[in-house]
């Protein structure tokens, strides 16, 4: 036996994760761009300051690596924490056979519940470990060879003349830098620097000044949610970036997706996917990902095509929910699948029974009770933590 077995170490090695926000009343969550996650203990420490009530739909990915878990926490009480949430949803899932005992604890053990101050102290500490200042060897100053410097004799007449070359030379070199320092000034003053013009809020004149730093003023404005400036700078740029950035503020989906003359980039590209997806047009989406494969669209999209299977099955189009399964093979879409399909079952005899008229009235008052049961519990696939 091997012997790192034998000493009851555990190997499991501890992936970093991270969240994708799906939905939130908490403000600092709410604004989260859509295409960017959260270190995971990011998230941790942001619901660790929640307040009651407070409530946050996400999903945890391994980084480079699909969705494993999916939730929604509420914030019950001050003492109330993700971690205590998360475990009692996993033993619910546990005792409904949805989840196995041991899936359960590695899903868990991916997850690092340490304080976030601590784990970043932790973190600053092993930085410090990998580093050695080494001093440098004190040199003497070497000893310097005793130079014999012999007096020059000048007549009265000659100090004179350098006398008056030395102020003469004193007098050009002054001037010249007089010249050169006004010429800076005047340079200075006429061109104000960006941050200058960013703190007056004077958008027009760095789009016309400084046009190169465009995209980083429209992102420092859409992270503010200044929908001002944006417009500002959408009125005198020669690009509908900011156009674009201002439609996902106001989650202008279709506008987003209309606009041509756009940075041919891929991070533009991914919102533009983003657009698409949110409109349920994920065949757009996938199209433009097709090139771009941009991992956190890659993942939106699969996340999209899982709700759509949902959502098909709560409508009873199960072929079709099995169609798009085919692709993404989601062990938990295969297992939903599998309880719409007994489910619907169910629902086509109690259909035919409460309509039967060889059964008595209370059989058929049954069924019919039976049929909106069953019908409720089919609304609810897709809406629980998974």
């Amino acid at each position: 036996m091997d012997q790192r077995h034998r000493m009851g170490m555990d190997w499991r090695i501890k992936m970093a994760v991270e969240v994708e926000i799906l939905s939130s009343n908490v403000e600092v969550l709410a604004k989260q761009p859509p295409l960017e996650l959260l270190p995971f203990l990011d998230f941790l420490e942001i619901t660790q300051y929640m307040e009651i009530d407070e409530t946050v739909t996400f999903q945890l990915l391994e980084v480079n690596g699909d969705p494993f878990y999916r939730g929604t926490f509420t914030k019950l009480s001050e003492e109330w924490t993700l971690e205590r949430d998360m475990q009692k949803k996993l033993n619910q899932l546990i005792k409904q056979k949805k989840m196995t005992a041991e899936q359960a604890e590695n899903l868990f053990y991916k997850l690092s519940f340490k304080n976030p101050q601590e784990a970043k102290a932790q973190s600053g500490k092993e930085k410090e470990i990998g580093f050695f200042i080494k001093k440098a060897k004190k040199v003497g100053n070497p000893k310097r060879k005793k130079q014999v410097v012999f007096p020059i004799k000048l007549s009265q007449k000659q100090l004179k003349i350098l006398g008056v070359f030395v102020i003469g030379i004193l007098l050009i070199v002054i001037g010249w830098k007089f010249m050169a320092g006004n010429q800076s000034t005047a340079k200075t003053s006429s061109k104000p620097t960006y941050q200058q013009l960013v703190n007056k809020e004077e958008y027009a004149e760095i789009v016309k000044k400084y046009p190169e730093k465009e995209p980083e003023l429209v992102e420092e404005l859409f992270q503010k949610e200044d929908k001002a400036g944006l417009k500002k700078i959408a009125e005198h740029s020669d690009t509908q970036l900011a156009q674009l950035y201002l439609a996902f503020l106001e989650k202008d989906w279709q506008k987003a997706t209309e606009l041509s003359e756009l940075p041919q980039d891929s991070d533009v590209q991914a919102m533009v996917g983003y657009a698409f997806l949110e409109q349920g047009k994920i065949e757009e989406a996938k199209l433009i990902n097709k090139e771009i494969q941009n991992d956190t669209l890659t993942k939106r999209i699969k996340s999209k095509e899982i709700e759509q299977a949902y959502k098909l099955l709560r409508e009873r189009k199960i072929p079709e929910a099995e169609r798009i399964n085919d692709r993404l093979r989601d062990n938990e879409l295969d297992e939903a699948i599998k309880v719409a399909k007994s489910i619907h079952n169910l629902l086509e005899k109690y259909a035919k029974d409460k309509e039967n008229k060889e059964l008595s009235e209370k059989e058929r008052k049954e069924a019919a009770d039976n049929y909106q049961l069953w019908l409720k519990n089919l609304e609810q696939i897709g809406k629980s933590a998974h």
